[in-house]
Formats: C-alpha cells, structure tokens, sequence
C-alpha cells in the first residue's frame, strides 16, 4: 500500500472536481491509503479511450465492483451544444458529511430535535474522470485508486448497492405478486427459495420494498384515470366487456359498475337468483364493493358483476341496479339482500316485476334481544319459532295462524319489532315464496357473505382503484379455474347408486355431482324407502296421490294423462328446481325409468348436457386483440426444460450451456440486460401508459354505513346508568363504594352523582 506519485499534483489541482471530491488528507495519512488488488486487465489506464461514455462508465463499474467499492457520479462539464466533455465518477465514501443548520433566522423556544444518522463518508479520494477529445471518443483524463477505507469482503459484496440491482426477472416476479395480492416481503422470501439463497438474489427486501413503493407513487392521484384507461381498452378487445361510471362535481370518481363477456353469459345460465350485498374494507379509499352473485350448477358462487359506490343510498344503488340490468339485459326472478331500506326502495323502483325477498339470518339474530328479559334463555321458544318462519311447507293463511297462536301463547302483541316484522312477513318468511319460482335457491345472504370472504383473500384493503380491479381479475380467474376443475370431475367420474331403481342412474348422467349427491339421490332413496300410498284415486284426465313421507306428513301428487304433467303440493320443483320426493314416488308407481325432459332443468345439468340459450346463440363472437407474447410464457418454457434434465447431469449441463449461449448471442447483438426503465415496467404492468391529461380524479376517502362508531351515541345520562350499574369498589381517596379508584377519582360531588342515579 503506497500512494501514487501523481497524488500531490492530482491534491493541488482540484479545479475540475466539485467541493466533495477536493482531498483534505495529509502527507503522513496519505502513507495509509488503500490500493483495492484487481486483475490488471479491469484497472483504468490514463489515456485509455472509449467509443462512448457509457461504456467507460460501466468499465470503471466492473472495476469497482470487483474491487470492493462503490461509486457515485459526480460533476460534470458540458460543452454549448448539451454534449458531455468531462464526467467525473468517485468512490460512494468521498466528501465529508455536511453539518447542516437550520437556515431560519427566527429562534424557535424548544430547541429542535436532531436526528441520528450514520455517514458512509470517510473523504475517500478515488475516482475517475473522463474527457471526450474528438475523434477517439472519452480518454481517461485522471485516475486514482487510493482509498481511506477498507474494501468490502467478498461475502458481502452481493450486499453493495451497486451490485444490488432490482432487474427485470425481480420485477416480474414483483408485479405478478402484486397482482395475487402478495407482498414484497413473501416475494422476497419466495424468490430466494428459488435461486437458492440470498447471496444469489441479485438485491435485498429492502429493494423489493422501495420497489413496491414507487408503483404506488407512479400511480398517485391518476389512478382512478389508468383503470378507466384500462377498462376502455379491455372493451375495445373485447365486445362483451362493459362498463359504467360516473364522478362528482369535482371530478372524482363517485361510482363504476363493470361486468365481462363470462359473467354475462354466467347470468345467462344460473341468474334466476341473485344475491347482493356490500363490501367494505377492499381499498384504500373505502370505496363500497358490491358484488352481484349467483349459484351455479354445482351449488357455489358464481359472480355476474360488481360495482363500486361511495355512498349506500337509493340514488347509488338506482343506479348501479340500473347499470346491472342494462348490462345483462333481463330482471332476475328472485334478489334477496339484508334490511337496506335504501336498498329496498331502489330494487322497488328498478325490479318491480322482480321478487325482492330479505335475508332471513339477519332477521333471526335479533329475535334473542327483542324478546323480553325472562324469555331470552328459553330454548322451546326459540325452537318453535324457527319451525314456524322456516318452514316452506305450509301455505301463508297456516303461517299466519301459527304466528298469532305463538304471539298470543308468549305475550308478545305488545313488542313493537315482532309487529313490525309481521306486517313485512311477505318479504322474508318462507310461507310466500312457495309460489315463487327459484325461491329457495337463497333464504339468506350466505352466498353473498361467502363471496364477499373468497374476494377478501385476494383484495388489499391499501389498494388503489387500479390494483383493486388487477385483485378482482386475479379473484375471477381462480372462481372459473375451480368451476372447470369441478366440471372436468363431474364428466369422469359418477357416484354409487343407493337403489335399484333405473330413474337413479337416468339422474345420475344429468344433474352434477354435487346436486345428485346432496339433493336428488337423497329425494329418490326416501321415494323408494320412506314414502307410502295413502290414498289415491282419479278425477277425469287427472290422477290423484296422496303420499306419506312419514317425517313431515302427507302431501298430495296430481297427474295429468293428457301432458304427462306432474304437481306436488310441497311445491318443491317450483322452488328449487329439481322434482321432490313425493313426484319420484309416483313415477316409480307409474314404473317410469326416465325423468321426463320438462323436469330436467338446465341449470342443474352437468356441462354437456347443457344447451344453449337464446341469448348465447345470438350473442356476436367476442373480437380479441392478440398481444404480444407473455413473459409468463417463456418462464414456462423454461421450467419444462428443468423437468426434462431433472437427474441427469449431463443433460442439465447441456441446457445450462444452451441457455448461456443465447445469452451471449444477444450480448453479442448489442441488446443490454435489463433495458426497461422502471416507468416502462409500471406502464406495462397497470397496461396503459400514465396520463398527462387527468379528467376524473381518485375518490376521496368515503364514510359508509360500516364505519364509524358502530351504533348510536349514547346520551350521558345512559353512560352515567351503565357506569352505576357496574361492580362497586371502594375507592382509597374518597372511601366510597363507587366505580372507580384513587388514580381517577373525580371528587365527592360527582361520586355522589353517581351514587344518586
């Protein structure tokens, strides 16, 4: 370690380096500069020269980063035209930390609170300057490789920022965790299971989350502009996409309903029913998400659209049902909701012809405390209360009966809530849904809260509009990959049958698995072991059946010879679609081996089995933009080729080989490594560029019905009651049994207040 005999004249002539790079060090702490040991082919030479400045830059890079160092640019000189001619390059340790002081000449009374910070600044002198002379391109005008530190160790030189570079290959992985609502931090981790271990890594967490940080700053305040951008380019690829929005005097996005060609053509097939209910808490501006849901042919959700509003109000909810019909094109027959009342005025004046039924669990958790004090613990009661409202199998003049005799039995005329909810009973007991087709398919909202959990796992309740409708994508393509995963099983596989019967196995080739197993097996079994012939007898072209089920009693079955028409009176086929028991026992009187094809709905069928309907056959093919191809696609490809060579050396250095010769090959081709910008990266992963043009603005941050203090405010005579009627101790500063101790003791007149009430 020697320092270099150019070293006074580089110290006495820092005319071309800024105030940082001037070297403050002695000439007997000059004999303790550092020389970093390179191979001598990667050391800068003065009068080396370089095509361009560029490549003299990352030559000095190579140097430093194999040296142990970091680096940093400095000052440079530019000639009239913009053309660098002096770009100067020094060690990331140069100059001194700066002893900033505050530049206010007022005096502030508290004295200001410093911040401890570490310095990396050690006045190191290396650097490097490059000069541009014409014709031979930037010549190493001045070279120094003293330092006044030590290099950094080999095993933690994969630490060093310079080395640290978030490239493309973490990028992707970044972006497409983002779109799975994963973190930086499990990517992280994630990505260095991967490539082995975290000297391999190419950069830290810290960088993954500085990352993650910047694409929410690229989007800051022109989010809700990028989604709509998004939204019209998606409509514009595909005809069947639509979508609606509005925004507020100001600009700001106020509401947005959107619904793709799958959902439409889902509602085409199952959206006799729909379930609706609110969201909170899946982005960063408490936007409401409202997801419109189905059942689908294997009983599970099955989304048809969703909607963001700001506020629960008619108009909001006017318009986004509004937006709903217009987008699908029909009314359902039955929506079932919670108690809304801004929700049920605009269902009353968009789906007038549509049967609007409450949920019924909402309804049945308040009975406990809207009953008196001394019934609340009375299970009997409970019981037979349920039977009553829950029961699908009596007509509304033998529930109203039931109703009054319960009433009456418990004193419970006078309860205001009880008689309010009779005068609704059209609206959520099961009694007047029997006639109602597809009734029974939702009695309560269960759907609605387990859609609403399924999108609860892939939201983030600190997202931006934009990220929110990435999460919903990534939500959707996991519901139909299930839905196909499910299917697929239903066309190869079958279950065991219960009986002899060849109406079983007739049912079991059409409806689902899970329909089959849950629903129609059961109801053919109890045909054949449970049910018996009562009484029957004929009345002109009808026959008549009454059956014993011998659980909930006897039913009657009319049969017409002229339509082969069957009817039950427990009304089963006209509430849930598929025949009931009592029916399946008089097909097996009639030795009927077949369901009649009218009794087959399609909704319950299995895939293939399901044709067509009008609306699908006229619906014009979808016009698709092909795009470029996805990086995911060659990382596929790649993957495949690891599963080829696993456990044989010799092929897996082959590939290795190959994939580094078509490295090389595009080296050779001048194409640089990791070439996008950041921005670029950005703008391809949210798929449109970032406006310069801002016409609808972010929503402010909203107030729904979810938040808040969560009940009414109590008035302070309720609070001083409460406060009474909790446990008394004796308080050591007043001496009184009260509802507090010394450390908050009030004093004596409000103790005797509270003593008093």
């Amino acid at each position: 370690m020697a320092s270099s005999p150019s070293m006074a004249d580089q110290r006495a002539s820092p005319s071309m380096a800024d105030q940082h790079d001037v070297n403050t060090w002695t000439e007997d702490e000059i004999t303790q500069l550092i020389i970093p040991k390179c191979d001598r082919d990667l050391i800068p030479r003065i009068g080396q020269a370089f095509r361009t400045l560029e490549e003299g830059v990352q030559f000095y890079y190579r140097y430093a980063n194999t040296s142990g160092f970091g680096t940093r640019l400095s000052c440079r000189k530019k000639a009239d035209d913009g053309t660098i001619t002096h770009r100067h390059i020094v060690c990331n340790r140069a100059g001194l930390k700066s002893d900033s002081k505050s530049s206010s000449s007022k005096k502030s009374t508290k004295p200001k609170k410093k911040r401890k910070t570490v310095s990396t600044r050690v006045d190191c002198m290396a650097r490097i300057v490059f000069r541009l002379e014409a014709v031979v391109g930037y010549v190493v005008h001045d070279f120094s490789e003293e330092h006044t530190h030590h290099m950094v160790p080999a095993s933690k030189r994969h630490l060093m920022k310079s080395r640290r570079n978030v490239g493309y290959v973490h990028q992707m992985f970044l972006l497409c965790g983002m779109k799975a609502n994963i973190g930086p931090m499990r990517t992280f981790r994630f990505f260095k299971e991967i490539v082995g271990n975290y000297d391999d890594v190419g950069c830290t967490s810290i960088d993954f989350k500085n990352y993650a940080r910047d694409l929410r700053v690229h989007t800051e305040g022109v989010d809700a502009k990028i989604l709509l951008d998004n939204l019209k380019k998606k409509q514009e690829k595909s005809q069947g996409f639509k979508y609606y929005f509005e925004t507020d005097e100001e600009a700001q996005l106020k509401r947005m309903f959107w619904s793709d060609e799958t959902s439409i053509q889902n509602y085409q097939k199952f959206g006799d029913a729909v379930s609706f209910d609110a969201t909170y808490s899946t982005n960063r501006y408490k936007l409401i998400f409202t997801p419109f849901t189905g059942k689908d042919n294997h009983g599970r959700c099955v989304t048809f659209g969703a909607a963001l509003i700001s506020n629960e109000d008619v108009d909001s909810y006017t318009w986004v049902l509004n937006k709903f019909v217009e987008c699908i094109g029909s009314h359902p027959l039955v929506f079932i909701t919670d108690q809304d009342l801004a929700m049920k005025i605009a269902i009353e004046n968009v789906l007038p012809k549509t049967s609007h039924r409450l949920c019924m669990w909402h309804i049945l958790m308040k009975v406990v405390e809207k009953l008196p004090r001394h019934l609340r613990d009375n299970t009997e009661l409970k019981e037979r209360f349920n039977n009553i409202v829950w029961s699908d199998l009596v007509e509304p003049h033998e529930f109203e009966q039931n109703w009054h005799r319960f009433m009456e039995e418990y004193d419970l005329f006078e309860s205001r809530w009880f008689t309010d909810m009779f005068h609704r009973r059209a609206n959520w007991v099961s009694s007047y849904f029997r006639d109602v087709k597809m009734s029974g398919l939702f009695r309560t909202t269960s759907m609605s809260e387990s859609e609403n959990s399924f999108f609860r796992r892939h939201f983030n309740k600190d997202a931006n509009v934009v990220q929110l409708f990435m999460h919903y994508e990534s939500a959707m393509d996991a519901q139909r990959t299930s839905y196909d995963t499910i299917t697929m099983a239903d066309e190869t596989s079958s279950f065991d049958m219960c009986t002899d019967l060849r109406i079983e196995v007739h049912a079991s080739n059409i409806y689902t698995n899970k329909i089959f197993k849950d629903e129609i097996q059961p109801e053919i079994v109890a045909a054949a072991v449970s049910c018996l012939m009562a009484r029957m007898y004929d009345e002109g072209n009808l026959s008549y059946y009454e059956v014993d089920d011998t659980v909930h009693g006897v039913f009657k079955v009319c049969y017409s010879s002229i339509d082969d028409h069957f009817s039950c009176s427990c009304k089963l086929f006209i509430r849930k679609g598929w025949l009931c028991k009592h029916i399946f026992f008089v097909m097996r009187t009639r030795k009927l081996n077949k369901i009649p094809e009218k009794y087959i709905i399609a909704r319950w069928t299995k895939l293939s089995q399901m044709s067509q309907t009008p609306h699908e056959q006229n619906m014009p093919e979808p016009v698709v933009v092909k795009d470029d191809l996805p990086i995911q696609k060659f990382f596929l490809e790649v993957c495949k080729s690891f599963g080829h060579v696993r456990g044989d050396s010799s092929l897996g250095q082959q590939l290795y080989n190959d994939l580094k010769g078509i490295t090389d090959k595009y080296l050779k081709l001048g194409v640089p490594f990791d070439s996008m910008s950041k921005h670029a990266m950005f703008e391809e992963f949210y798929g449109v560029p970032k406006p310069t043009e801002i016409d609808v603005l972010p929503p402010p941050v909203v107030h729904t019905k979810g938040s808040g203090c969560g009940g009414r405010r109590k008035s302070t005579r309720e609070k001083m009651i409460e406060q009474a009627l909790k446990p008394k101790r004796r308080c050591r500063k007043c001496n009184q049994m009260v509802n507090h101790d010394s450390r908050n003791c009030p004093g004596k007149d409000v103790t005797d207040e509270l003593v008093d009430v």
